[in-house]
């Protein structure tokens, strides 16, 4: 199965959601794009999901329309509000991310 997560910036919230949903099972390949990417990922987002194993420092935001929506089975739009001001904040968006991750990983 093919996920594809969907944000505005790919730049916060999508490449948590994915970082997690890959670690829920290997037999899926999840992906993360946004309609309008950002640079880079916030550097306070990779800080916090160090903290979980999850090294999101090489990653490079993507848009949608270059990694072919139409191929995915399914897809999660990942709501992304804006961007968190400390790391206590960015813990608490982190956490509320993966229980919206696994939420949508029982779904399926």
């Amino acid at each position: 199965m093919r996920i594809l997560v969907l944000t505005e910036t790919d730049a916060c919230c999508g490449p948590m959601a994915a970082a997690f949903l890959r670690d829920y099972s290997t037999t899926i390949e999840v992906v993360s794009a946004g309609r309008k990417p950002l640079q880079s990922v916030d550097p306070l987002v990779v800080e916090v999901m160090k903290e979980c194993l999850a090294d999101l420092s090489a990653y490079r935001p993507r848009h949608v329309a270059d990694v072919g929506a139409e191929a995915f089975d399914v897809v999660f739009e990942c709501p992304e509000p804006p961007c968190a001001a400390t790391v206590e904040a960015y813990r608490k968006l982190r956490d509320c991310v993966k229980n919206e991750a696994y939420l949508f990983f029982r779904s399926l």
